[in-house]
């Protein structure tokens, strides 16, 4: 059987002009952490959340990303 778990993406990543991969390393770094603990890196999905506000505002959609990892329990 196999067990999944979903683990919230870097967010609003800022780095240096043409420094794009340490925004790369970011999410490579969130990934090999996980895998410390034994779960393997599966996908990366992107997951639109409708929060109620206010009384008197609009609700406003955000997207969050989420990294699936998986492991053989």
């Amino acid at each position: 059987m196999k067990q999944y778990k979903a683990v919230a993406g870097p967010k609003n990543i800022s780095v240096a002009k043409g420094d794009t991969q340490a925004a790369f390393n970011s999410f490579a770094q969130l990934i090999n952490s996980e895998a410390t603990q034994g779960w393997e890196y599966h996908s990366m999905e992107t997951i639109t959340v409708t929060e109620k506000p206010g009384c008197f505002q609009q609700p406003v959609p955000i997207n969050y990303y989420m990294l699936i990892f998986v492991r053989e329990v």
